[in-house]
């Protein structure tokens, strides 16, 4: 599996992620027993996604965010067709930063306009 982290402020949780219609999916839920996971249900893939409003679970790189509380997602998921579909979606948060764990930090319009560089070679053309 693979994962990016979204970034956003102080109202950034997992409301705001179930409030996106992620074409395609079968079923959406809670995990049981793992609080702060929803899972996306696609059939053939899926995505979770895990919330968390504690910097210091992502160590120093997040340091110079421009949020005064941010707050955290991590995105793994199993296809990157998939999470691409999803991040272009007219209706998923515009207002949060992505974390591709290569060295890409950016706003998401700037992380789509760049071609949505989810993998480690894909983050390299982006040097």
């Amino acid at each position: 599996m693979q994962w990016l982290i979204l970034v956003g402020g102080k109202n950034f949780n997992l409301d705001t992620i179930k409030a996106v219609n992620h074409n395609g999916c079968i079923r959406c839920y809670d995990v049981p027993n793992m609080e702060g996971r929803y899972c996306v249900d696609f059939g053939r893939d899926h995505i979770f996604y895990d919330y968390s409003e504690r910097i210091e679970e992502f160590g120093d790189e997040f340091l110079d965010i421009p949020y005064v509380e941010p707050h955290f997602i991590t995105m793994t998921y199993t296809s990157k067709e998939r999470v691409k579909k999803v991040l272009r979606q007219k209706d998923f948060p515009t207002d949060i930063y992505v974390d591709n764990d290569y060295g890409v930090f950016l706003p998401i319009s700037k992380f789509i306009q760049a071609g949505i560089p989810i993998g480690k070679e894909e983050s390299k053309m982006k040097d």
